[in-house]
């Protein structure tokens, strides 16, 4: 099995224990609160969104978690069971030291 099918397997086991939420507002509104441990942004994001997403960290003076690029808006909603999306995090942070582990592999 590669490593990016474990990776998104183990994004679906994060979803279903309730520890992801994706979606521009919902990743938004979460990382002002401070409860993203990692961003997972797909490699096919618009440029618009993933600049709005910057600037949340730039201009606000607001500590961003680690993000990585991976998967495609396809992938990533099919793994945590909802349509495309363009931005997951994780909230957990067992969850988000894993899959950085294992992104860190692919990256």
């Amino acid at each position: 099995m590669s490593d990016e099918l474990n990776i998104l397997r183990f994004l679906g086991l994060a979803a279903r224990a309730g520890k992801v939420i994706s979606g521009y507002d919902q990743v938004e509104s979460s990382i002002r609160k401070g409860t993203v441990k990692l961003l997972i942004i797909s490699k096919d994001i618009s440029k618009n969104t993933l600049s709005r997403l910057l600037d949340i960290g730039a201009k606000e003076d607001i500590a961003m978690p680690d993000a990585y690029s991976f998967s495609t808006k396809y992938d990533l909603g099919k793994a945590i069971g909802k349509p495309d999306r363009a931005i997951v995090a994780v909230t957990d942070q067992g969850f988000a030291d894993k899959l950085s582990a294992e992104l860190s592999k692919v990256d």
